[in-house]
């Protein structure tokens, strides 16, 4: 903004040379948007190389940019030293809302991993720049692209930072305060949709005691990460302490979820088979759908946890 001005006709090098590096770079502001929020998506997995070609918009603005160094296709700069618009100028723009718009697509196509809250503060970053990059493109208003990010920044570090009071620090599902905090949004509602599994693994004190702590931190993490990839999208897999596990499934069809739990006993049958440990890892677990037999949500929890004890219990017997 200093340098945009008749005072200082000596610096019309420099003021270039700001101002393309301005237009080169500010689009990576929705590009960081959107790898954080795809990152977010997939569980900080590598970016897949089939979406490199959305690379292209930044480069032909990169390209288009430097250019206006010397040609003034983007912007000129008068010998009075004074910013005029381009008449390519419409590409940056245009470059910055291409962005916007495939981080809003990703959100949308990731919605059902996400609670409205998360959606909203990931939504921050594409809305609030979004929004006042309007205003820089209307009244000239110097920097509020970046002051906008930078608000939208803070606001998503502060969020991170709650949020991890709710992970399991060891196997990265949500733990008993997000639990808690769950189970409170949900009482006092009425005709509420939920089915509760709760899971206990078998056996898995003496896993800890026969071969240490270090190979059951490792159990853990393997059963979270079939919890995880089954009832993504589909459920809440939540790690209460210890070996104790439990699953909020927005579903009241008892068919639906008896099913993903076949699907999650066949997959730990599976690694059992093929990783040749000296022990299985097997779980019991406790189904209740809550329907008009509940008068609330504690009631169908303690019921589904009734069942998986009265289930660990037979197996027990059924071994001895």
């Amino acid at each position: 903004m200093a340098l945009n001005s008749g005072y200082y006709p000596n610096f019309i090098v420099a003021h270039k040379l700001v101002d393309t590096l301005g237009f080169a770079l500010s689009p990576l502001v929705p590009i960081c948007a959107v790898s954080y929020v795809y990152k977010r998506t997939n569980k900080y997995k590598k970016v897949n190389s089939k979406a490199f070609w959305l690379a292209i918009p930044f480069f032909v603005n990169g390209i288009i940019s430097v250019g206006s160094f010397s040609f003034d296709w983007i912007f000129s700069i008068t010998p009075e030293n004074v910013y005029v618009r381009g008449p390519l100028f419409f590409v940056s723009p245009l470059t910055y809302y291409f962005y916007y718009t495939v981080n809003l697509a990703v959100l949308c196509a990731a919605r059902k991993k996400f609670s409205k809250e998360e959606l909203l503060i990931l939504g921050m970053l594409t809305i609030i720049p979004a929004v006042m990059s309007v205003f820089q493109l209307y009244y000239f208003i110097f920097l509020t692209i970046w002051n906008s990010t930078a608000i939208a920044v803070i606001i998503n570090y502060i969020f991170i930072i709650h949020s991890q009071t709710k992970i399991d620090p060891l196997t990265g599902l949500r733990n008993r305060v997000a639990y808690n905090e769950y189970i409170e949004g949900l009482r006092g509602k009425r005709n509420i949709v939920l089915s509760v599994v709760t899971i206990d693994l078998d056996d898995f004190k003496s896993i800890n005691d026969t071969h240490g702590h270090h190979e059951g931190d490792k159990v853990l993490r393997i059963f979270a990460g079939q919890l995880e990839d089954i009832f993504e999208g589909k459920g809440v897999p939540i790690r209460l302490g210890g070996d104790e596990f439990v699953v909020l499934l927005d579903e009241n069809q008892r068919a639906v979820v008896e099913t993903y739990i076949k699907i999650l006993n066949d997959k730990i049958n599976a690694y059992n088979l093929r990783s040749e440990l000296p022990y299985r890892i097997k779980f019991s677990y406790g189904l209740t759908v809550f329907d008009d037999r509940y008068n609330s949500v504690d009631e169908l929890i303690r019921h589904s946890d009734k069942l998986m004890y009265i289930e660990k219990q037979r197996r027990i017997d059924g071994d001895n």
